[in-house]
Order: C-alpha cells, then sequence, then structure tokens
C-alpha cells in the first residue's frame, strides 16, 4: 500500500508540474536556465549546443499547446458567465482540487475494502478516478454554458421587441441596451447581463465591431450572430435599427413558436411506451379483477 501512495503522489506531482509551473515559467527564463546549465559544465555544454535547443523547442510546443488550451478555457468560462481576472487560475485549481479529490476518495475505498486487489489494478483505479474528476469541472461548465444559452435563446424575442419599443421612440442604440437590460432584469437576468456587458464594452472600446464579435462569441447562438451582423451592417450602411429589429424579432417569434409545435408534436409518440407500461395493466387489472376474484370464489 505504501507503494501504491507512493506511485499514485509521483503522478500527482508530475501532473502539477505540467499543468501550473510550466505555463508560468518564460521563455528568457528557460534561456536563462539553459545558459546557466551551460556555463556550469564548461566546455560539455559547448559541444552539445543541440540539446539546448531541443529543450528551447519542447518548451516552446508545451507552451503553446497550454496557450491555446487557455484560450479554448476562456472562452468555455465567459460562455459559462464565470468572469473574473483570476478565473482561468481557479478554473485550473478546481480541476487539480477535484482530480486530487476522486484520487483520495478512491485510496480511501480501496485501503478500507477487505478484498486483496493487485498493486497495478488498484493504481489503476486511483489513476481514472483522478482523470474523472480532472474534467469534472469542464462538464459542469459546459453545461452551465448550455443552460445559459437555453435562458438567452427563451429571451431574445422578448428582448428584440422592447429594442424595438425604444428604438422607434426615437432612443439611440446604447441608451436602449441600458434601458432594456434594467426592465428584463427580474425575468431574463442572463441575457441582461450580456446586454449590459455590450453596452459597456460599445461604450469604453474603440471599435464597435469588437464589442459586437465579444457579444457573439460570449452566447455562441444563431440568432445572437444574426443580432450582431444586423447592428454592424446598419451602422457601417446607416439603415434603421428599428426596422431590423422588429424584423429579427418576428423571425425569432416564429421559430419559437415552430419549435414548441414540434415538441408538441412529438409529445404524443413519447407518451406511448409510458402509457403502454404504466397505464395498460393497471387498466387491465381494474377491468379484469373482479371477474377473476367471482370466478375464484366458486
Amino acid at each position: 500500500m505504501v507503494f501504491l501512495i507512493l506511485i499514485t503522489a509521483a503522478c500527482t506531482s508530475g501532473f502539477a508540474l505540467y499543468y501550473f509551473l510550466i505555463p508560468g515559467v518564460s521563455d528568457g527564463r528557460i534561456s536563462q536556465i539553459v545558459i546557466g546549465v551551460g556555463s556550469s559544465v564548461g566546455q560539455s555544454a559547448k559541444r552539445e549546443p543541440r540539446d539546448s535547443k531541443r529543450l528551447l523547442r519542447l518548451y516552446s510546443f508545451i507552451k503553446g499547446k497550454n496557450k491555446e488550451s487557455s484560450e479554448k478555457i476562456i472562452t468555455l468560462l465567459l460562455r459559462a458567465g464565470v468572469r473574473g481576472p483570476n478565473a482561468v487560475e481557479a478554473f485550473r485549481v478546481s480541476r487539480l482540487v477535484f482530480s486530487l479529490g476522486c484520487g483520495s476518495v478512491s485510496l480511501f475505498f480501496l485501503v478500507l475494502s477487505e478484498k486483496e486487489l493487485a498493486i497495478f489494478l488498484q493504481t489503476a483505479i486511483i489513476l481514472v478516478a483522478g482523470v474523472v474528476g480532472f474534467f469534472i469541472p469542464m462538464v459542469l461548465m459546459i453545461n452551465k454554458a448550455q443552460k445559459r444559452r437555453e435562458e438567452i435563446k427563451a429571451g431574445l424575442p422578448d428582448m428584440l421587441d422592447l429594442m424595438v419599443i425604444c428604438l422607434q421612440g426615437g432612443l439611440g442604440l446604447e441608451p436602449s441596451l441600458t434601458r432594456v437590460s434594467n426592465e428584463i432584469r427580474h425575468s431574463h437576468r442572463v441575457l441582461s447581463e450580456e446586454l449590459m456587458a455590450l453596452n459597456v464594452e460599445l461604450s469604453y472600446l474603440g471599435d464597435r465591431f469588437r464589442a459586437y464579435q465579444n457579444l457573439q462569441e460570449r452566447v455562441d447562438l444563431p440568432e445572437v450572430r444574426s443580432l450582431v451582423s444586423m447592428m454592424y451592417q446598419s451602422e457601417r450602411l446607416g439603415t434603421p435599427l428599428g426596422v431590423a429589429f422588429n424584423t429579427l424579432a418576428a423571425e425569432t417569434r416564429t421559430e419559437r413558436m415552430s419549435f414548441v409545435e414540434k415538441k408538441a408534436g412529438a409529445l404524443s409518440s413519447k407518451l406511448t411506451v409510458p402509457m403502454i407500461v404504466f397505464f395498460v395493466p393497471a387498466m387491465f387489472v381494474v377491468i379484469m379483477g373482479p371477474p377473476i376474484l367471482q370466478l375464484l370464489g366458486r
């Protein structure tokens, strides 16, 4: 069992070193380390400069991979509504904590278990539990992002109708966004947060199209992509926003009604199996029960 704990600790330490320390070291620091090692060994480093280049090339590959992974994590966290300067670091820590927690729980149950398993099998169980725990925060964030998309999609028609009223009443885009976000703050909280974020970015960013792109990346809905494209083209070509919002609101409501009709049409086929399994046996007992009891009584 001590050997098993040592193997688990070594694997966890190696994973933590790769996941946390390697992305935080700079290229200059790696170069200093390589140069320092070369100067300490003297002529042997001069005879083997390829090792330093290989180390730098390996580090560049690892850093590029982690940078791409960090960008995906940032996008996922934004879509899940998790924001802040330390959101990525907190997410990385949560993945490590879940991994260590699941591995520790599996080790605890293996210690308490009365069955004697092979060391290889016990190690495999702990490692699999650690890997499962490592992916639990990712699954939770994906589910949260999906729920946010559904909430935003449900509130889009109401938001578009309110935007049409504000724009046709003479308000500009930014005041309309502020007014609508305050109006739907209680009924559609997630959509209100996104509108407020868009309004802030339109006010402080120099490039308005970049603010529209940020909204599209955060929400990732076809309706929002159409909305972003419509607002950008309206500002670039000078077309009235009220007419464009009105058309998009009508299309969104028509799509939602068709979706509801489709769900209602599929309801009868979904109820067939539960009715056969639960309703028909009960009806058979109610209808055939009394005659069977009378026959048995005779």
